[in-house]
């Protein structure tokens, strides 16, 4: 099945620019600066009326084509996605596992076979079977959690093949993301949840914003892009692009200011 025609509407760099875009044009937009750097990129799916969840109280309910094929690019250019441990739970996250021309393109730029899926996780009471992909083959698990736990608490996670971290009695983020630049996973994105979202923001580890907005409202009490306490001061972003799928989706990206 062909991708949905994705059109572009705005670009900061050529504010004139319109047009249909290839492949290629989506890995150029998309694809981490090639200068080493760490950057951590979230990406959410809203609602227009403000939702991360649709009716069935998981962020796939608010899929469109475009979104997938959009989804699925982010996670072909990243080393790793990092997720809280709620999010693992309510979406059934597993090993990432890739589809033939997300495993071309990684060959083609250079990367590992498969991005890694980090889960931060304070308590670390997670199933052993994230560890298995889908299906075929996936990318390693690694869990960053809190010191002190009993070891016959951990040795299921590590015997399914997980990486444990521990990482003192708090998760410190700024240190967490230091352990993955130190595995050479400097292109970082995080698909949640908004817990986790917040307290990214609240440090200032968040380089790129990308917000999608599917064609619907649903009403209801879904939550936002993120939850906890207020970010004092905001975060401020700047636009970078904003694109348009055939099917009524808008993609938009942020850059942090700081």
């Amino acid at each position: 099945m062909p991708r949905p025609s994705i059109q572009l509407l705005y670009s900061v760099d050529d504010p004139s620019a319109r047009g249909e875009l290839s492949d290629d044009d989506l890995v150029r937009l998309y694809r981490y600066p090639g200068d080493g750097r760490r950057r951590l990129r979230t990406n959410f799916v809203s609602s227009l009326d403000g939702s991360v969840q649709g009716p069935d109280g998981r962020s796939g309910g608010l899929g469109t084509a475009s979104d997938s094929y959009v989804f699925a690019l982010h996670r072909a250019l990243a080393d790793a996605v990092v997720v809280g441990a709620s999010t693992v739970r309510e979406e059934s996250y597993r090993s990432i596992d890739l589809q033939p021309w997300q495993s071309e393109l990684r060959e083609r730029l250079g990367l590992a076979p498969y991005p890694a899926l980090v889960i931060i996780s304070g308590r670390a009471q997670l199933d052993p079977v994230i560890a298995q992909p889908e299906q075929g083959e996936g990318g390693p698990v690694m869990i960053i959690t809190t010191s002190g736990k009993p070891e016959d608490d951990l040795a299921p996670l590590r015997d399914a093949g997980i990486e444990v971290v521990e990482s003192g009695s708090t998760v410190e983020l700024a240190a967490a993301l230091q352990v993955l630049g130190a595995r050479g996973w400097s292109r970082l994105l995080c698909e949640g949840g908004p817990g986790l979202h917040r307290d990214l923001l609240a440090a200032g580890l968040v380089d790129e914003l990308s917000l999608t907005l599917a064609p619907v409202a649903v009403g209801g009490q879904g939550m936002r892009s993120t939850s906890g306490d207020a970010l004092d001061p905001p975060r401020s972003f700047d636009p970078t692009f904003v694109l348009g799928g055939e099917d009524g989706t808008l993609f938009t990206s942020y850059r942090s200011r700081d």
